[in-house]
């Protein structure tokens, strides 16, 4: 019995061990400029799925899917010199959601908009999806997007819509180009564009607070609900390569 039983506990070990050392929200916290640092990736291991980050609703973090499952996600976290960080590569659409409230709908990292309004995060584009069109149905792909989420939209066939703005590397698309989808619930903004700056590390920052009100009209909840990432190539069947770094809040100057 003590050798089975030692055996038992030995797999379980092996089975949890490796995604324990994948979790830890303690790396979110509050800078000395008053910025909240959501993820940089340094408590991750190398080869895994980001283990703070979700399926796309929310519903389920990644590290609890099934293997099988886990294998669907093309995201996987790479080292380069001292520093860590995510990267997609692939072909199929899948996005991954780090929640910001929790199933009380509290607001877990006591996240004020109107006093961290800018969004800050690290792309590095290898290959864009060829012919790309964030605006259109049939070449809906992305190099590297990032979603933030707010509060339920309008109705959109008797279901409520989450209210998105969508940050967007995109092919074809101009910087600064913007559009709708959902019903006009998820705002498309065009961070980037085309191939000019592939294979190096862009910082992006942009006032939320701003955009939400240009892009809906109104004033945002203080604090959103989830941050999400895709990068894609189905549509357009094509092989996409990016990486993820640094996501966080700041204060405007």
């Amino acid at each position: 019995m003590n050798i089975i039983y030692s055996r038992v506990l030995l797999l379980i070990l092996i089975i949890t061990i490796p995604h324990s050392l994948s979790l830890g929200q303690s790396h979110v916290k509050k800078l000395e400029n008053g910025a909240i640092l959501l993820e940089n990736f340094e408590d991750n291991r190398i080869g895994d799925l980001p283990g703070d980050w979700y399926d796309r609703d929310g519903n389920k973090p990644l590290y609890k899917h099934t293997i099988e499952e886990q294998k669907t996600y093309k995201y996987k976290i790479q080292k380069e010199g001292e520093s860590k960080y995510l990267r997609y590569e692939g072909t199929r659409a899948k996005h991954i959601s780090f929640p910001l409230i929790n199933e009380d709908k509290e607001n877990i990292y006591d996240i004020n908009l109107y006093e961290t309004p800018i969004l800050s995060w690290k792309v590095r584009a290898h290959k864009l999806p060829e012919e790309a069109n964030e605006k259109s149905s049939d070449r809906n792909d992305s190099v590297a997007s990032i979603y933030v989420v707010f509060d339920m939209g309008r109705v959109a066939l008797v279901k409520k819509v989450p209210k998105s703005i969508r940050y967007t590397w995109s092919t074809t698309l101009p910087e600064g180009e913007t559009g709708s989808k959902l019903f006009g619930n998820q705002q498309i903004i065009v961070v980037n564009s085309g191939e000019q700056d592939a294979g190096e590390w862009v910082t992006f920052e942009r006032n939320l607070v701003k955009d939400y009100r240009q892009m809906f009209g109104d004033d945002p909840p203080k604090h959103p609900i989830a941050i999400l990432i895709l990068s894609d190539g189905d549509s357009t069947n094509s092989y996409v390569k990016a990486d993820y770094d640094d996501i966080m809040l700041k204060p405007e100057k």
